[in-house]
């Protein structure tokens, strides 16, 4: 496994979802967030969108939204965004830097991995570049290709030292590249 920082200085904008905001507002008219009857949200970022599904991550009003490099939004839990950010200025955010874990195709199997295959849905398909990485994440189905890097937000052990849950999501190599050091 690899270990890694978000860069430091790395500003980037995040709105929070129920808030009246032009940006939101265009994120919506270009259906990159769809509200739905029952005042949630579904949050198309590019693996929701690589995926196929026709849906997007599910979030509720009040959670926020950061866009990638792209222009992609993508979802955070309100409390997880105000643990780990801090505003830089109007819309401006920076990611308060921790270590983190990083898995990539190009590695040995490593024990959290094969626990997200195994608990938590995790699939990962040797035939398909485009779709190497698949699982349900934000109750909904993602896709990332085999360059895509699977981080690890959180991983807890029990006292014997097997896995017992772990917080992940996908992320595409260019924004990975733009976004975190291997330290």
């Amino acid at each position: 496994m690899l270990k890694i920082i978000k860069k430091h200085g790395k500003i980037f904008k995040a709105y929070r979802l129920g808030d009246q905001h032009p940006v939101l507002e265009g994120l919506m008219a270009e259906g990159k967030i769809l509200f739905m009857e029952d005042g949630s949200f579904e949050v198309f970022s590019q693996e929701a969108v690589q995926s196929g599904s026709g849906h997007g991550q599910k979030a509720e009003a009040g959670d926020w939204i950061r866009l990638d490099s792209k222009g992609f939004p993508y979802p955070c839990t309100h409390d997880w965004f105000q643990e780990n950010m801090r505003p830089a200025g109007g819309d401006d955010y920076e990611q308060i830097p921790k270590a983190l874990s990083a898995w990539t195709a190009d590695q040995e199997m490593c024990p959290e991995v094969e626990f997200l295959i195994r608990e938590k849905g995790l699939k990962l398909d040797e035939e398909s570049f485009d779709k190497y990485y698949s699982a349900i994440l934000w109750g909904n189905p993602e896709a990332a290709d085999r360059n895509a890097v699977l981080v690890f937000y959180s991983v807890s052990y029990g006292d014997d030292g097997r896995v017992t849950d772990a917080d992940y999501n996908f992320v595409a190599k260019t924004e990975f590249d733009l976004s975190y050091d291997v330290i």
